[in-house]
């Protein structure tokens, strides 16, 4: 806090307290109904051992896949691979796809650093060319931009489902229809967006789909999975042991096994395997009022003295994320402020997607950022708003 700042009357302990929890877009908390109390469940019993055996718990490994393959659309569950979280199925994605030499790839500023670090690698080993595509005037995707990377004739397109930094929601069904035009192969990182808005890899023209259980799911954090289209194979970025085809002294060809060597977390896929009976359960009225809720914090922020709002104009559908700055404040400093004497639990900083603040004017510090879940209320709206206002004042 800087020296001119007044001291704050009081400050609040937080070490239990979960305060008003607007963070959802790093991890969401609380998690789905039931999610704890089986997870605690499956560490209290046996070990079952999937494929080697049953034990005296069900098979969470297979009711994992059929509850994704059925929330993705129905695709064939054997092409749904369980990973420890989106950054793991990204990099089996990314890395797992033969490339020629020099191949282009596509992708843009909005992207989350478990998308750009994977490239640039691949960009400095020469497997790939890459060029990003920035922004338009609107803060949307420059589209004239990708059009033109697209005459290119890339073999990889790479995009984000919505931001993690702004919410808005991108239209990659259209983006990735062009790109299938051009014989690209399309990865969608769902990340966001998962559990929260419809993710059908055919309607989205995605081939492959990376997603995390911790965010729009619910889940435990160490879960994950990356849906890879018919026709398609990666290599394996790590080989080992699995539950079949012990006798092998190579790695299994066959999918998912492909890439799912090594013990898998048994007690955090039964977590998602619950989480994602509840996601199945829900309607769609639900995620529309998360995202009702965080316009109407938008908005609200947008008309506060001495707040900026970053992608604020209204039109674009968002996910319930608000990002802004104070004026006169760093954000690491405001959002402790906002923690410390208001109780609002959030996040500062660039948010792991260091490019888009280049675009959208938040650079070098980033962006305070709201994220808004189901169990956000109005009260908890209302609180965080009068918080920063406090603060701005």
């Amino acid at each position: 806090m800087r020296a001119t700042d007044p001291t704050p009357p009081h400050t609040m302990h937080r070490a239990l307290d979960p305060g008003v929890y607007l963070n959802d877009a790093a991890t969401a908390w609380p998690k789905a109904p039931g999610v704890t109390a089986v997870v605690s469940r499956a560490l209290h019993l046996a070990p079952a051992h999937p494929g080697l055996g049953r034990g005296p718990t069900e098979n969470v490994v297979d009711l994992c896949r059929a509850r994704l393959a059925t929330l993705l659309g129905g695709v064939p569950e054997h092409r749904v691979a369980l990973t420890s979280n989106a950054t793991h199925a990204l990099n089996l994605a990314l890395r797992g796809l033969a490339w020629r030499p020099g191949t282009r790839a596509v992708t843009t500023v909005t992207e989350h650093s478990s998308v750009l670090r994977p490239l640039h690698l691949l960009q400095d080993l020469g497997e790939l060319q890459l060029t990003v595509v920035g922004l338009d005037g609107s803060l949307g995707i420059d589209e004239e931009a990708y059009d033109r990377a697209l005459t290119e004739e890339p073999g990889l397109v790479v995009l984000n489902h919505a931001s993690n930094v702004t919410g808005r929601v991108n239209d990659v069904g259209s983006l990735f229809s062009r790109a299938k035009r051009v014989g690209a192969i399309t990865v969608l990182d769902a990340s966001q967006t998962l559990g929260v808005l419809p993710v059908h890899p055919e309607e989205l023209h995605a081939d492959l789909v990376a997603f995390t259980g911790h965010k729009g799911l619910r889940g435990p954090a160490g879960t994950g999975g990356l849906y890879v289209r018919p026709g398609i194979e990666l290599e394996p970025l790590i080989v080992g042991a699995t539950s079949m085809h012990g006798s092998l002294l190579h790695h299994p060809e066959q999918m998912p096994t492909r890439l799912e060597a090594g013990s898998l977390n048994l007690a955090a896929l039964a977590g998602l395997a619950q989480a994602l009976d509840w996601v199945l359960g829900r309607t769609s009225d639900d995620s529309l009022s998360v995202r009702q809720l965080g316009d109407q914090v938008r908005e609200e922020l947008a008309h506060s003295a001495h707040v900026r709002i970053f992608d604020s104009e209204p039109g674009p559908p968002r996910l319930g994320i608000v990002s802004f700055q104070i004026g006169g404040w760093t954000v690491e400093t405001a959002g402790a402020v906002l923690w410390q004497n208001f109780g609002i639990c959030c996040r500062a900083g660039l948010h792991s997607a260091p490019l888009i603040h280049h675009a959208i004017g938040s650079a070098p510090q980033g962006t305070i950022r709201f994220s808004l879940s189901p169990y956000t209320t109005a009260e908890h709206a209302a609180a965080a708003v009068a918080a920063v206002r406090s603060i701005a004042a």
